[in-house]
């Protein structure tokens, strides 16, 4: 549903991408860190994340998919680390099959969540910038969920970040994840604002695409919705997301050190076509 002049004047119209100033983070680079006016993603939004996100996202057709990646690449792994793992719900799922999960994010509220819920289930958590991290032992594979990759702005982090996935990897082991096409951020999410309204959650989410850098920017907004009493208080995010073309992520996994690479439209086995809205990658 799209924003008529009645929401607007409840959330009024954000800075293009074109005009934002750009998010840096703390060395200078471009980040999903928002400016001082306003939260850092998922700082506030985690509180509500899950009862949010499961009306959206079907978690369990997406773990369903990574086990049928496994087995079309004859892998059975005991370990497993789920990188940018957020509130652990499809971690929680791979656990509940048998894997032993590493879950990783930077986000100290995300991970109280999930440590808070998870219930004698084998997850370690970490608190690691997916940019910059190491762990104690290897693992067998390595998946990351949702668009989190999309995060990274500039080709230099995906390599960071994949060159620590890859030392974190035995021999042979398996990366797989997805992210949102450039079709899917120019088109899909474009330039528009839409409301939703989830778990007693309601939010305006106000999106910019800047086609020249291929960044999406997201302006949240949202306020729980109590059942008795006024709604309460509003809360802003800006997340930003770089749309990436398939060789683009290749050649960086090939700096990384990945020498195999398959990319598809996410769901199946098949190549992306210039109206795919994500991509799933699979690397060895």
């Amino acid at each position: 549903m799209y924003v008529d002049t009645d929401i607007r004047s409840i959330c009024p119209q954000r800075q293009t991408s074109q005009d934002l100033t750009p998010l840096l983070d703390s060395q200078g680079r471009p980040s999903i860190l928002a400016s001082p006016m306003v939260e850092e993603p998922f700082s506030q939004f985690a509180s509500y994340y899950d009862r949010f996100m499961v009306k959206y996202v079907d978690y369990k057709s997406w773990v369903e998919y990574f086990e049928r990646i496994f087995k079309r690449f004859g892998l059975h792994p005991k370990t497993i680390l789920d990188l940018a793992c957020g509130t652990g719900i499809p971690t929680m799922l791979l656990a509940r099959r048998g894997h032993e999960i590493i879950a990783l994010d930077r986000s100290p509220e995300m991970l109280q969540i999930l440590d808070s819920k998870k219930q004698g289930l084998p997850i370690k958590t970490i608190r690691a910038d997916i940019r910059d991290f190491s762990l104690p032992s290897q693992v067998d594979a390595a998946v990351c969920l949702y668009d989190s990759l999309n995060y990274l702005l500039v080709e230099e982090d995906l390599v960071c970040c994949f060159s620590c996935v890859r030392r974190a990897l035995v021999e042979g082991g398996l990366f797989a994840f997805d992210m949102n096409t450039v079709y899917g951020l120019a088109e899909f999410w474009g330039t528009r604002t839409t409301m939703r309204e989830a778990g007693g959650v309601q939010s305006v989410w106000q999106n910019s695409y800047d086609a020249e850098s291929r960044v999406s920017t997201l302006h949240l907004t949202f306020w729980e919705i109590p059942k008795v009493g006024p709604p309460g208080t509003k809360f802003e995010e800006i997340h930003q997301e770089r749309a990436y073309y398939p060789e683009e992520v290749e050649r960086c996994l090939r700096q990384a050190g990945f020498r195999e690479v398959y990319i598809y439209q996410h769901g199946g086995f098949i190549a992306p076509g210039p109206c795919t809205t994500r991509m799933m990658v699979v690397a060895k």
